[in-house]
């Protein structure tokens, strides 16, 4: 997800006209195909596959701080993208639909702008380097024919906008016919936005100038921005002065361009929000104050996803990331009291023939050394948790249902990510335990997956998620 950052560009919301709100929006309902249980999201392309960050679980609870790599995510495998030599850590911004990555090696302030190229299941790390005359570069983005697009700042500070291929190398976009202005996004098509243009790469004659933003206080942050082959972009706008609140609004670029606000609550410095993505349709996908939000194109306003997820995991959407042609949806949903890294996937409720998971019960207890009670002690494997979770699988009509093969996951709040998997018994009753760490806080369980040919599970009703405290 594209967050807002005052520290790249400036963009701002601005209302132009009337608002129209579409008389009918799409009526997903959304249930998660889980991701990771620590992780955070960045980006994903159309056939499902993300980039991003995520924890291992070394199994030591909260008395260590696991490592943090950065991974992408194809047909269900965690890979770890190789890192670049003569660099400490690695950085991703985006994937296409061919599956290239592109993001920087370094530490902020002093990075290459990379690109990591699929070569099968493996990836190849490619160093873009720096403009002649600069000595660091920052990767905003890459569109479908495999042009990068960022740039490369001076010692002085300077900033020079580039554009790299394969073939021609990182070239200076100025010298192109282009504004002297950062990218703050590409579409898949190549089309880039800037603080105050927007162009198509390989065509100096595309390049156009926003609409000011509205009058009354609006100002444009030059921050990340998302738009669409079109030139439809999805932009905060501030306002305020000493602490600057951030708005949604939806830019329409026929004509001389028109702003749509979307957005009414706005998201203060200090509480998440961010940009999704915003596809040919101009439906957009967004963060604000914490909570998902979609607004449906060309006109909609902003609703929560919330409203759009299925009732069965009690849980709410705290991140809306990018959207895929297939109308997945990278976010974050809350499963105990941590938030997990999912896809949101279109589902439809099962009429007939169906898996319903009608009740999950979760318990966990703290396991206690004798000889040291009330005590959490690193090193002590006297002192555990033990999870248990039961599940009882019916049919649509209430009837048990046995050998429906049933799998989910253990979590914690801190690193635990345990995949488990069992069989209904005659009365439709699987159960899980699970020994853990102690001192991690919550303890919780998710189905995942319920199967027993030819039947359909169905992920909109039921309960399919649940939390406890360990009790002593």
């Amino acid at each position: 997800m594209k967050r807002f950052s005052a520290a790249l560009l400036v963009i701002a919301f601005a209302l132009a006209g009337t608002v129209t709100v579409r008389a009918e929006s799409p009526t997903n309902v959304y249930a998660p195909d889980f991701v990771s249980a620590v992780a955070y999201g960045i980006a994903m392309n159309d056939v499902g596959d993300m980039v991003g960050t995520s924890y291992t679980d070394p199994g030591c609870g909260p008395f260590c701080l696991a490592p943090l790599e950065t991974v992408v995510w194809k047909a269900g495998v965690r890979t770890v993208l190789p890192s670049v030599p003569g660099f400490t850590g690695t950085a991703v911004s985006a994937i296409n639909n061919q599956g290239w990555i592109c993001g920087s090696a370094g530490f902020f302030g002093f990075t290459d702008a990379v690109v990591w190229k699929p070569n099968g299941n493996a990836y190849t790390a490619i160093d873009l380097g720096v403009l002649p005359g600069t000595a660091h570069s920052v990767a905003i983005g890459i569109d479908d024919t495999n042009r990068v697009v960022g740039y490369a700042t001076a010692l002085s500070g300077f900033q020079t906008p580039f554009m790299w291929t394969k073939d021609g190398g990182m070239v200076d976009l100025t010298k192109q016919g282009f504004p002297n202005e950062i990218p703050l996004g590409i579409s898949s098509g190549g089309t880039v936005a800037t603080y105050s243009h927007w162009y198509r790469l390989g065509d100096p004659t595309s390049v156009t100038a926003m609409a000011p933003a509205p009058p009354g206080g609006w100002f444009v942050w030059n921050s990340a921005v998302a738009i669409n082959d079109a030139g439809d972009q999805a932009r905060g706008l501030g306002i305020g002065t000493e602490h600057p609140f951030t708005y949604m609004f939806r830019y329409h670029h026929e004509g001389t361009g028109t702003w749509q606000q979307i957005d009414f609550t706005g998201t203060g410095p200090q509480s998440p929000g961010g940009i999704g993505s915003i596809n040919d349709a101009q439906d957009i996908t967004n963060t604000v104050s914490g909570s998902a939000r979609i607004a449906y194109g060309p006109d909609g306003l902003n609703q929560s996803l919330d409203a759009l997820f299925s009732p069965a995991y009690k849980s709410s959407i705290t991140s809306g990331g990018p959207m895929n042609a297939s109308s997945q949806i990278l976010a974050k949903i809350f499963v105990g009291l941590a938030g997990r890294l999912v896809r949101l996937t279109p589902v439809t409720a099962c009429g007939t023939s169906c898996i319903k998971v009608s009740k999950l019960v979760v318990s966990a207890k703290f396991h206690q050394d004798p000889s040291d009670p009330g005590h959490c002690t690193p090193g002590n494997k006297k002192e555990y948790n033990l999870t248990h979770a039961r599940a009882v699988v019916t049919s649509e009509t209430g009837a048990r249902l046995s050998g429906v093969l049933v799998s989910g996951r253990f979590m914690d709040e801190y690193w635990t990510n345990t995949r488990v998997s069992g069989t209904t018994n005659a009365k439709g009753i699987v159960q899980f335990n699970f020994k853990g760490p102690c001192g991690v806080g919550t303890e919780a369980f998710i189905v995942e997956n319920a199967t027993k040919e030819p039947l359909v599970f169905d992920k909109t009703v039921g309960v399919l998620a649940g939390s406890a405290l360990p009790k002593f």
